[in-house]
């Protein structure tokens, strides 16, 4: 069976994991953009939404 989209399914499982998700902020993103992240507070949210023309949309990760 061949994995549909491997790259995607693997950042997804990487990153959905809150605690590498908070190592990878931490490490990689410079710091004057670090000065306005509290990544103690990072929740997964919802992946899909409703607009205000009840059109669905969908989010790959999102905390």
């Amino acid at each position: 069976m061949k994995v549909q989209n491997p790259h995607d399914k693997f950042f997804k499982e990487t990153l959905g994991n809150v605690a590498t998700a908070k190592d990878f902020l931490v490490h990689y993103l410079p710091e004057h953009f670090m000065k306005h992240i509290d990544v103690s507070t990072l929740e997964p949210q919802k992946d899909s939404f409703i607009n205000s023309d009840l059109a669905e949309s969908f989010s790959d990760l999102l905390f």
